[in-house]
């Protein structure tokens, strides 16, 4: 099971598009095609700069109108379903 503190990265195999205030992310191996709504995309955006899970949680908390318990039951929700998907991966 994933954890606050996994580190997580894009692979290089998976290319990523802004359109609009949405993100697109395609694996390139797979033909995997996901779509992030406009918290989805700023979740990725903080991922890159953050790396941990636990980073971006805390960041998101600053962010966003939401229980810590709620966002981290839908991040980890999120990065299961983009691990599983090969759209991310455990650094």
């Amino acid at each position: 099971m994933l954890t606050r503190d996994a580190r997580l990265q894009i692979p290089e195999q998976v290319i990523t598009r802004q359109v609009g205030d949405e993100t697109i992310l395609l694996n390139l191996e797979t033909g995997t095609y996901f779509g992030l709504d406009p918290v989805g995309s700023r979740f990725l955006e903080l991922l890159g700069a953050e790396g941990t899970l636990v980073a971006v949680l805390a960041k998101m908390l600053e962010e966003f109108d939401v229980t810590e318990a709620q966002l981290e039951a839908d991040l980890l929700r999120l990065t299961d379903e983009m691990l599983a998907n090969g759209l991310l991966v455990t650094a």
